[in-house]
């Protein structure tokens, strides 16, 4: 009889942990029919006991999009530590004398993102550096200068994009490059008066920051859709642009981004303007060469040392805006680091060789950029709860890590989700997203009170992506209130 009540006690309990499995949560995957021909992996992990609660196909790799940020976010805190500033040097390689340097004005770049970063300068305060620089040359008691703007964004040893990006996304700000020396966010503006009839030519009337040598060819017309359809093509380095779509129709000063050709050009083309605009006279032009380390510039050579904001928030907006930018630069900063190679690939290398010491994706981690705008990039759910539980439980940046994942339907790209749900505000999310991709991952402190890592990846699916968005919001509201 004893046996027989344990038997019972097991099957009772049993029963009640498999009935969120068995008829909640897999009937939100077995009950859509834009799911049939998905690929879909779900693993949610407790924090505390590193027991999986529940999966779904948890050892499937699959493409992330934008969650790959965690990843990338998870390592550089790892690695660098959440106070590491990036630095900037502007400095003379000649002499200054009778307010005249005989000599050229070098800046020098550390591979910082965030110079000039709208995302951490109020609206019209970009270019306010540029003023200090400025300044503080005439304290130096330049102003002449007899030689050239030398530009050195060398420290890494790529400038350019991942290879395996789509021509169609690099012309596009979210395409903008890594660079040794960026500068507002290596992005540019193209601003638009619409005509009110749909079907009409859009008027180019503006560019800013100005571009050397750009050329852009304009097909935007207007259209009764209201919302940006245009879209830039255009490599890195090249001058030339083509944009083309529509623009709602009858808008005026609509502006669309594009990624910056060859920011550090831009850069010195600003600080000459700067400099001309305060009366400092150059007689030099502008070149882009190699010329030193930071650590191997004279002291007292140096004019400027412009810091970065430190890594812990950098690595905030990284997470909050998915920016891609500062994603692709702190993975060349962490192939600098780790192998001595400031490149994409020794980035990918690097992460994927790091956490695999850890034994965390070994076989199930393929690294193809830092932001998740490769198609190339693959993991798997279990992979990710994994790398998050060890972030949540071991990692001396837990705090720093976890307080970077938007906050559920109140921050970032988190504003849009869960806005009639009881999640909202109590879950920290970081979602990714481009066609036939849509994952979420994060943690949350289930109703149950469980202390979890979530995973949610979606590929190829059949239905409309603002469709799916609602189902992944389904599945995580199941995992709050049943797990």
């Amino acid at each position: 009889m004893r046996n027989l009540t344990l038997f019972l006690l097991l099957f009772f309990v049993v029963e009640v942990f498999a009935q969120p499995k068995d008829d909640k949560l897999m009937g939100v995957i077995r009950t859509q029919h834009f799911f049939k021909n998905a690929g879909i992996s779900i693993c949610v992990s407790d924090v505390l006991s590193d027991s999986v609660l529940w999966s779904y196909q948890p050892e499937l790799c699959m493409v992330p999009a934008s969650v790959q940020k965690l990843i990338t976010s998870a390592t550089a805190l790892e690695v660098f530590g959440a106070d590491m500033r990036f630095e900037t040097v502007v400095w003379f390689n000649g002499t200054i004398e009778s307010r005249k340097l005989s000599g050229d004005l070098v800046v020098t770049g550390g591979g910082d993102p965030t110079l000039g970063s709208g995302f951490f300068c109020k609206q019209g305060e970009q270019q306010d550096f540029f003023a200090q620089w400025v300044h503080r040359f005439r304290q130096a008691g330049i102003d002449t200068i007899t030689g050239d703007i030398v530009v050195d964004p060398f420290i890494f040893s790529d400038n350019d994009v991942p290879q395996s990006w789509l021509y169609e996304d690099v012309g596009n700000h979210f395409g903008a490059a890594a660079t040794g020396l960026a500068i507002f966010d290596n992005v540019f503006c193209m601003e638009f008066n619409v005509p009110d009839t749909p079907g009409q030519p859009a008027i180019l009337a503006k560019v800013f920051p100005d571009i050397p040598n750009l050329s852009i060819d304009n097909k935007v017309f207007s259209s009764s859709i209201n919302s940006n359809q245009a879209y830039v093509f255009g490599s890195t380095f090249n001058s030339d642009r083509l944009v083309k779509g529509t623009l709602p129709a009858g808008a005026k000063g609509f502006v669309v981004k594009a990624s910056m050709p060859d920011p550090a050009v831009v850069l010195a083309n600003q600080l000459l303007r700067v400099l001309t605009d305060s009366s400092v006279v150059f007689l030099g032009k502008i070149e882009q060469r190699k010329v030193a380390d930071i650590q191997q510039i004279e002291k007292s050579k140096v004019l400027i040392r412009q810091l970065s904001p430190a890594l812990s928030a950098i690595i905030d907006m990284m997470n909050k805006e998915s920016d891609n930018l500062f994603a692709e630069t702190l993975l060349k900063h962490l192939g600098l680091k780790l192998l001595g190679d400031g490149s994409t690939l020794a980035g990918c290398k690097a992460i994927t060789s790091y956490w695999n010491s850890k034994e965390i994706g070994k076989n199930a981690l393929f690294v193809s950029d830092g932001s998740g705008l490769s198609r190339l990039d693959a993991f798997s759910s279990g992979t990710l709860a994994n790398l998050l539980v060890y972030m949540k439980k071991t990692s001396a940046w837990s705090d720093t890590f976890e307080q970077s994942i938007p906050l559920a339907g109140v921050e970032g790209t988190q504003k849009s989700y869960f806005q009639q749900s009881p999640v909202k505000g109590r879950i920290r999310a970081k979602t990714g997203s481009m066609t036939r991709v849509r994952s979420m991952a994060g943690y949350m402190l289930t109703q149950r009170g469980h202390n979890v890592a979530f995973s949610v990846l979606l590929n190829n699916y059949s239905g409309s992506g603002s469709t799916v968005k609602k189902e992944i919001e389904k599945i995580v509201e199941l995992i709050y209130s049943e797990l």
